[in-house]
């Protein structure tokens, strides 16, 4: 099925698809996957991780700080509301809100019959009211109720026998899903959770199947080393399946989880699968390499820095974390050897010349873009530059009548996207520039975007309705409050 869905949520608007959605100062991850109850009702799991150092913390009674967040869901169907939650979800109390901040989770669940929906995500920071955004997405469910079947596969982050039922529970342990497919040196093992179906309507229950986990490298479909697991189980309607496979010897790569059911002859009856990242401290130890013979040798310690956190946009999960750790304090030789082999990886042949031309746009970035808080890479207009390059064209309103500063860019092509478009807002007037809507996948969506371009004195306090109608009479209309922005989006220029 391979079906698990993610989602990150993190600043203006950025959503196991993966679908990015950001807000002004929130972030979290969202995924979702797919089960089926005992009786045969599929159902659909959400999981939502709220970083716990993005929050706006209130001051409780007993001298604690404490975050509150407004979760809703609305699953729906061709316009009618099939199900939803509206829960206000709260973080650990703490007496630190600069060194004691951590993440925490939500997860829900919700029986619904197989078949394609909307969901709507609404997110409200109720301690921070600017931190909100809606996000719609389509979720398909499709699960087998007559053949046997596997759930999809979710991460484990750690276990504990349950006190009182909830929806971490299953089997008499509560799960805490991981819900990062990122595993870093420190991590041990991979831990998993999923469920096989229907076994004892096919083999009958007297029946039997072996089931089998496999670590994969997806380049040759092959099994990976001693990663391979047999177990002889027993047909039933729900079989659980949870283990752990330790990685600590596990190359740093990309790799698949398959976990299969076979009959006594061999033969596939039900697979699953989900994708993974490893990175082990072995990546980056090329200690015959000697840096003083090196472009990067000739490179100022705080430039490398900066330069370091430069790649983020366009590096591997495994990179991504390894800049996160350690371009602001990591070991500066490291960080050495880490740049090189990162230029080295994508041009064995020239890697000086590789980074040359990528310099060349974090120039463009750094000039432009850079404001009092953020260094230009740091931006959402940053981002956008060294992930897809220079804008075919560039709209620019800086003074218009009755709205914020804004920009729209526009590119011919895009990996996976034509005619791409990006909308950024800057609603602080403080040279921050937020990304506010794309129509590229996997960047914020807002349907509403040009709305957001009128300042808060042409109707800030309006209603959501005076709002809606609002819209559509810009929309009618997109110089209503005299601003250009519909007609920059449609006729780029």
């Amino acid at each position: 099925m391979g079906r698990f869905a993610s989602m990150r949520i993190g600043t203006l608007l950025s959503l196991f698809l993966p679908l990015v959605v950001q807000l002004n100062a929130l972030t979290v991850n969202f995924h979702y996957g797919q089960f089926m109850t005992s009786d045969g009702l599929p159902y659909i799991e959400t999981y939502m991780l709220f970083n716990g150092s993005d929050m706006r913390y209130v001051s409780t009674n007993d001298s604690t700080f404490q975050a509150h967040v407004e979760l809703t869901y609305v699953f729906e169907q061709n316009g009618k509301v099939i199900d939803f939650s509206k829960i206000n979800v709260h973080s650990p109390l703490t007496n630190d809100t600069v060194n004691q901040l951590i993440d925490f989770t939500d997860q829900q669940r919700f029986p619904l019959p197989n078949g394609e929906y909307d969901l709507t995500i609404l997110l409200y920071d109720i301690n921070n009211p600017i931190d909100s955004v809606r996000s719609v997405q389509p979720v398909k469910l499709e699960v087998n109720a007559d053949g046997i079947d596997f759930s999809d596969i979710y991460f484990v982050e750690r276990t504990q026998p349950t006190i009182n039922q909830n929806f971490y529970t299953r089997n008499g342990m509560d799960y805490f899903p991981r819900l990062s497919t990122f595993f870093p040196p420190a991590a041990e093992y991979v831990w998993f959770y999923a469920e096989i179906y229907n076994s004892d309507k096919v083999l009958g229950t007297e029946g039997a199947y072996v089931f089998t986990t496999e670590i994969i490298n997806p380049e040759t479909d092959e099994v990976v080393d001693q990663y391979r697991t047999l177990k002889r189980m027993k047909a039933s309607r729900v079989q659980p399946v949870a283990s752990k496979l330790k990685i600590e010897s596990l190359r740093s790569g990309n790799y698949e989880l398959r976990l299969e059911a076979r009959d006594k002859n061999n033969k596939l009856l039900a697979s699953q699968s989900r994708e993974f990242k490893r990175y082990s401290d072995q990546q980056f130890n090329i200690e015959d390499i000697e840096i003083k013979k090196t472009f990067v040798d000739n490179m100022e310690e705080d430039s490398l820095r900066v330069m370091t956190y430069c790649l983020i946009w366009n590096s591997t999960e495994s990179e991504v974390q390894f800049i996160e750790d350690n371009w602001k304090e990591g070991d500066t030789t490291e960080l050495q050897r880490f740049f090189y082999q990162y230029w080295y990886d994508r041009n064995p042949i020239d890697p000086r010349l590789q980074w040359a031309r990528y310099h060349q746009s974090i120039k463009t970035v750094e000039d432009e873009f850079t404001n009092s808080t953020m260094h230009g890479c740091q931006t959402d207009r940053g981002r956008v530059y060294l992930k897809y390059g220079v804008p075919d064209s560039r709209s620019i309103a800086r003074n218009e009548a009755h709205s914020y500063p804004y920009e729209i860019w526009h590119y011919y092509k895009v990996p996976g996207k034509s005619n791409a478009k990006f909308f950024f807002l800057d609603n602080r007037r403080m040279n921050e520039y937020l990304l506010g809507h794309s129509n590229v996948f996997g960047e914020p969506t807002d349907q509403l975007w040009y709305t957001r371009v009128v300042r808060e004195t042409q109707g800030g306090s309006q209603s959501a309705a005076e709002q809606t109608q609002e819209a559509l009479m810009q929309e009618r209309d997109p110089y209503s409050h005299g601003s250009r922005a519909l007609d920059y989006w449609n006729n780029p220029r």
